[in-house]
């Protein structure tokens, strides 16, 4: 361009050799607020618990809030489980569009979400990080499930998941509890 600016969109096509298209895609959407009082927040959830694979929300959410707060650590967001006595009926819609991403990407699901005034808004989802412990137990209960093959429920341990159960565990948590000198987040698999 004559100015010095970016190259028009063609030449830039060119540039990075995509050809055949005459225009730019372009994705419009409206903005939805979980920061407008106490009907709205917004939250972070698996679909399935990624360190023990139970089959039951696990997550976070904050009322009256936006997406980057609950991750900020500014306010202590609340347990998933206390949506359902706040707002009844976006956790029962919670449920039903959790339930819907499951069977359709076939796996546990990290979502994101955000309510506006009582009404839910799904943001966006992705497969979910999990254990070794969890990897198994949900591709056993994908398979049980009827949700996925049993080709497809062995496809989803991978090899790292494995390498994770062969170290050292605890077997009794309560045996050592009155032996314990510090506590931290897990960072890797196996007993310290």
């Amino acid at each position: 361009s004559a100015g010095g600016g970016p190259p028009p969109p063609r030449q830039y096509r060119d540039i990075q050799g995509v050809h055949g298209l005459d225009g730019t895609a372009v994705t419009v959407m409206s903005m939805v607020y979980g920061n407008l009082g106490k009907t709205s927040g917004t939250g972070v959830l698996f679909s399935r618990n990624p360190s023990t694979g139970e089959n039951k929300l696990y997550g976070e959410y904050l009322i009256d809030a936006q997406g980057e707060d609950v991750v900020a650590g500014i306010r202590t967001p609340d347990p998933i489980s206390k949506l359902q006595t706040v707002m009844p009926t976006v956790y029962k819609d919670l449920l039903a569009n959790v339930e819907k991403l499951e069977h359709h990407y076939k796996d546990m699901q990290d979502i994101e979400f955000t309510i506006q005034e009582g009404r839910l808004f799904m943001l966006q989802c992705r497969n979910g990080k999990r254990t070794g412990a969890a990897a198994i137990k949900i591709a056993v209960d994908l398979f049980k499930e009827g949700i996925v093959t049993k080709d497809e429920a062995i496809n989803k341990v991978e090899a790292t998941h494995l390498d994770q159960l062969l170290h050292p565990q605890f077997a009794d948590e309560a045996k050592y509890k009155d032996r314990v000198l510090g506590k931290g987040l897990p960072a890797s698999p196996g007993a310290a």
